[in-house]
């Protein structure tokens, strides 16, 4: 079998169903499905029994966050390549065609990603994701210095490389250890890049990114991610002299997080804290516009 496509979910009930019918609508369907039920308080047994086959399978595990649900879906892949596809987003049906096509050209690859746009859930309006992987003809080798644009969808890693390096499951973490995990990847092996569309990111009002609010949650996530960082002298090495502006970056966008929901000391705060770790922080457009809506 060539893809694993596993769908972490949690009270999912009334999205999970058509990212199944658009996950099972595939072109090429060298792929099974496993979907984790992370403790979900709702009917999504009772949604996807339907769809439970040989290609489709189901597990309820205790509450423990998306890490660990995804590593337990991991751990249960008969796939030589895994994807773990969230349960409120849409595939496209060239998805696994393409993903077989990017692993064939480039011979058994560690990790390969594709592109995805955002699709809004009442409008329908599609906006493009833009890629950092090229400046011109040149590749970047740590393209994810800027934030992570790649989400969970588009990236593909082989199963082996995938068991060697599971996700962090530390609650704190929750929302930032895909990007974790992808730093900690891209330290150690190349990613290969299709510039195919195959996957919408589906934007709706119920997004965890667009639920967490708290501010000292936001912190926490945030702070967090920073010392797993911090803690891993390979991906440290591999950023080299761009690690501070990676600091940097990731306290910008912690200020911009607390400003937009109102939290305007602690916004402040990291504002500074941005600008100490790096004065390019001057530079970028998104350090203005937040002081200014933290002023006004």
């Amino acid at each position: 079998m060539f893809l694993s496509i596993i769908i972490p979910t949690y009270n999912r009930a009334h999205l999970i169903e058509h990212t199944l019918k658009s996950v099972l609508d595939q072109s090429c369907d060298d792929f099974e499905v496993i979907i984790i039920d992370d403790g979900s308080s709702d009917n999504t047994e009772e949604v996807v029994r339907p769809y439970l086959s040989e290609k489709v399978r189901y597990l309820r595990i205790p509450n423990s966050e998306r890490g660990a649900a995804r590593n337990r879906g991991t751990e249960l892949a008969k796939g030589a390549y895994l994807n773990w596809f969230d349960s409120d987003d849409e595939m496209r049906s060239n998805h696994v065609a393409q993903v077989k096509e990017l692993c064939t050209k480039h011979g058994n690859p560690e990790v390969v990603n594709l592109m995805y746009q955002i699709k809004d859930s009442v409008s329908g309006k599609i906006t493009p994701v833009q890629s950092s992987y090229t400046t011109g003809q040149k590749q970047r080798k740590n393209f994810l210095i800027e934030g992570n644009y790649l989400a969970c969808n588009p990236v593909i890693v082989r199963r082996d490389i995938a068991l060697a390096n599971p996700f962090i499951e530390d609650r704190a973490l929750s929302a930032s250890e895909d990007y974790e995990l992808w730093l900690r990847l891209l330290a150690k092996y190349p990613f290969y890049q299709s510039t195919e569309i195959t996957s919408f990111l589906i934007q709706h009002d119920e997004r965890s990114v667009n639920t967490m609010t708290n501010p000292d949650k936001l912190e926490t996530r945030f702070l967090t991610f920073l010392k797993y960082i911090d803690a891993n002298e390979e991906l440290k090495q591999f950023l080299g002299t761009d690690y501070p502006y990676f600091v940097m970056k990731n306290y910008l966008i912690l200020a911009v997080d607390l400003a937009y929901n109102g939290h305007k000391q602690k916004g402040f705060f990291y504002l500074k804290k941005a600008f100490r770790e790096h004065k390019s922080a001057l530079k970028q457009r998104v350090f203005w516009a937040t002081l200014k809506h933290l002023i006004f």
